[in-house]
């Protein structure tokens, strides 16, 4: 792509989200073309497609559109504070590796009602029983999303063993814009830093198919105090049992079976020994015909 159509091609994935960009988030983002600052300036500077409102270019020049941008700022803002407020909890959670915080709130696109999506990378063989404990860990104090209580909580949705965190083989074809936007976000927040750093190295390659830019992040990542490590190696010791994994995996999986079969739509659903991802819908399919077809209105 040359640098009109690689600037294009970001604003216009990001407004589909109702996301404007700053100068940083632009070059952060752009989408299969290597940052050329120069070029980037001069086009935001002339191009007629693009609107530039306090400090964020997008390709709306609606003040509504904006206004609403900065009300989900807010809401974001208040988010990350929860988030903040909970991260011991995922560091004393056993047999758990990372967890990252996912889908809309890592790109300020939340809207009123929003839970907070995270990714949960767990220990080798031990998926269920991580995912029990942070069950119960994120119940007991009221956190967890579940039934129509939503807003404001975490919504653990997906989880992958350390050993499966190959994204490239969820990816759809042609294409998968949203999937590589998704990993290239992601916010760790809590767990081993060093598992992201691999996930990233694990898929550069896939993502640079799509990105020139992949840089790890970590404003929101906090390291476990010595207390919190201390807590976790103990519970790890005492449910580190082969049997319990195998029992709590029959267990989860047959009860995840007996709501799969139930669904109306299934592509969102995931169930493995290594995996476990439940989404309503998966929307990456129409979220990449809405993206075409703006970028066949702007091109």
């Amino acid at each position: 792509m040359n640098m009109k159509q690689a600037v294009l091609s970001t604003l216009a994935y990001f407004q589909l989200f109702e996301v404007p960009l700053t100068r940083s988030e632009l070059s952060e983002h752009l989408f299969f073309a290597q940052p050329d600052e120069e070029k980037i300036s001069i086009y935001l500077k002339e191009s007629p497609l693009i609107k530039l409102t306090e400090g964020y270019y997008s390709l709306s020049s609606d003040p509504a559109f904006h206004e609403k941008f900065f009300e989900k700022v807010q809401r974001s803002r208040k988010l990350w504070k929860k988030v903040r407020r909970y991260q011991w909890l995922f560091s004393i959670c056993p047999f758990v590796k990372l967890v990252c915080v996912c889908n809309s709130l890592p790109i300020y696109a939340v809207d009123e009602g929003s839970d907070i999506d995270l990714l949960v990378v767990t220990e080798k063989n031990r998926l269920f029983l991580a995912r029990l404990c942070l069950t119960v860990l994120t119940s007991l104090f009221g956190v967890r999303r579940h039934g129509n209580k939503t807003e404001g909580r975490f919504c653990l949705s997906f989880y992958l063993s350390e050993d499966s965190t190959d994204f490239k083989k969820l990816a759809q074809e042609p294409y998968d814009i949203y999937l590589a936007y998704w990993l290239k976000t992601l916010e760790p927040i809590a767990g081993d830093y060093t598992v992201y750093e691999k996930i990233l190295e694990e898929n550069r390659a896939w993502l640079e198919e799509y990105f020139r830019t992949v840089t790890p992040h970590r404003r929101f990542f906090r390291k476990a105090t010595p207390f919190q490590d201390k807590m976790k190696s103990w519970a790890e010791k005492i449910l580190n049992k082969d049997e319990w994994e195998v029992k709590t995996r029959e267990k989860q999986i047959r009860r995840a079976k007996d709501k799969f079969y139930d669904l109306k739509d299934r592509s969102g659903t995931v169930i493995s020994p290594t995996m476990l991802k439940f989404h309503d819908k998966d929307r990456r399919s129409e979220i990449r015909k809405e993206w075409v077809a703006l970028l066949n209105e702007l091109l």
